[in-house]
């Protein structure tokens, strides 16, 4: 997927799919609490696109998630043995490919779980991330109107983001620009939207 498919399938999904990421361990999601110029850094010199959905940390923080464990290389070999659970919240940090920039955040998901995933409504989320202004994630398909119930051909937006704050990354001038929030409530009907 595109990072806007990408973007628009978590809103239309309700979850978060929890991988296996390169520390081993248990399926985690991926999180970053980046400063501004960590945000840049990732911007431009990682293959990141600017799309993503902004979360409160203690949110995060209550569905299980944490700051990630910087290791040196010695230290990482010793943690080898932790649980898989654990394992998924340490990285190695070599000198000269750190990224400590990213301020990186896991949520661990047991593949034992009912479910690998995180759903949207375990957190509180608060914005999102867009690299193209116009975006809004609609669908043209039959859905049912929120106010008359009634299935209705049309243009639908997500059902999660009604009225959240949207930003657009700039990247002329390296800076968030905000945005007005989509219109529109669950999965209301806009006639000619």
């Amino acid at each position: 997927m595109s990072p806007t498919e990408r973007l628009t399938s978590i809103l239309w999904d309700g979850h978060l799919r929890a991988f296996v990421t390169d520390s081993g361990g248990d399926p985690a999601v991926c999180f970053t609490e980046s400063t501004w110029r960590g945000l840049d850094f990732v911007m431009r010199e990682r293959p990141h696109q600017p799309w993503g959905l902004m979360f409160d940390r203690q949110s995060v923080y209550d569905a299980g998630g944490g700051p990630i464990w910087h290791a040196r290389p010695e230290e990482h070999q010793a943690l080898s043995d932790l649980s898989p659970r654990l394992r998924a919240r340490v990285v190695r940090l070599d000198p000269g490919s750190d990224r400590l920039h990213e301020r990186e955040w896991r949520i661990p998901r047991a593949p034992c779980e009912p479910s690998t995933t995180v759903a949207l409504s375990e957190l509180q989320l608060v914005g999102l991330l867009v690299g193209d202004p116009r975006w809004a994630g609609v669908r043209w398909e039959h859905c049912v109107s929120a106010t008359t119930g009634v299935r209705q051909w049309g243009h639908f937006f997500p059902p999660l983001s009604s009225g959240l704050p949207r930003f657009w990354w700039d990247p002329s001038s390296a800076r968030l620009r905000r945005l007005p929030p989509l219109f529109g409530r669950g999965l209301e009907y806009r006639a000619g939207a």
